[in-house]
């Protein structure tokens, strides 16, 4: 999570310097540039990615009885600026509604910051 946050941090920092480019293709925001900064960022998110499938379970080798737990989940998909929001409990998804919205409010200032300037 640390090297995904550490790449985003570093495309929009390679945005605000002028190495890379902020567009809006149709209704999708496209990112493009070939700077320093902006490479390294895209390898942080590729390695975040990466070193995923490198992460041990903790399940693995653990041989002590397992409690067994209702998992909550959630989360948002988005189709341009329109979420699709999905959850297994009515409160995670009343969450992830609230979490959606505020996001593509966002998105539609920066869209229309982007159109207007």
């Amino acid at each position: 999570m640390i090297l995904f946050l550490i790449g985003i941090s570093l495309i929009i920092l390679s945005v605000i310097t002028g190495e890379s480019k902020l567009a809006l293709f149709i209704i999708f925001p496209v990112i493009y540039g070939a700077g320093f900064i902006m490479m390294i960022g895209i390898l942080m998110i590729f390695l975040s990615f990466a070193s995923l499938f490198f992460i041990p379970s903790s399940q693995q080798g653990s041989k002590t009885t397992e409690i067994q737990r209702e998992s909550k989940w959630g989360g948002i998909i988005f189709i341009g600026p329109i979420p699709i929001v999905i959850g297994k409990d009515r409160s995670i998804t009343k969450t992830m509604l609230y979490i959606g919205l505020i996001i593509a409010v966002i998105m539609a200032v920066i869209y229309a910051w982007i159109i207007f300037t």
